[in-house]
């Protein structure tokens, strides 16, 4: 397995380029969608979070022995703290892999994003991909 972060851009999903969220404490409740590109992100002093434990997630027996691959993308929001919370699947691959996927990241922890060297909540695209070897 392997995955990718991204940040999410206000208007698509770039698979190369990473674009940043800072969430305010009211926003962070919300889940606001408000987003900043990294390039614009740094110029306001917003660092990315970096994973410091990301497990690969597991293939469902259905999905074995359908020989189902891909990716499954979700939308995480990495708190102040380094948790993952409101994972959401953004491009579907399988229920089952979807599912394993979103079990898998909630329990990742990060390193979080800081802005001016303050932890700052950030919402992140996640891609996992599913490989049968």
């Amino acid at each position: 397995m392997s995955f990718s972060l991204r940040f999410i851009p206000c208007l698509a999903v770039l698979s190369v380029a990473l674009f940043g969220v800072p969430l305010s404490p009211a926003q962070e409740q919300a889940a606001s969608e408000e987003t900043y590109e990294v390039h614009k992100a740094y110029e306001n002093g917003i660092t990315a979070p970096k994973p410091l434990y990301h497990p690969d997630p597991e293939y469902t027996d259905k999905a074995r022995k359908k020989k189902i691959h891909g990716t499954v993308q979700l939308s995480i929001i990495v708190t102040r703290e380094g948790t993952v919370r409101d994972a959401k699947v953004t491009t579907s691959l399988d229920e089952g892999l979807d599912q394993q996927a979103i079990d898998t990241v909630n329990k990742w922890k990060f390193q979080p994003a800081t802005k001016d060297g303050k932890p700052v909540p950030v919402r992140l695209a996640v891609e996992m991909s599913f490989n049968i070897r």
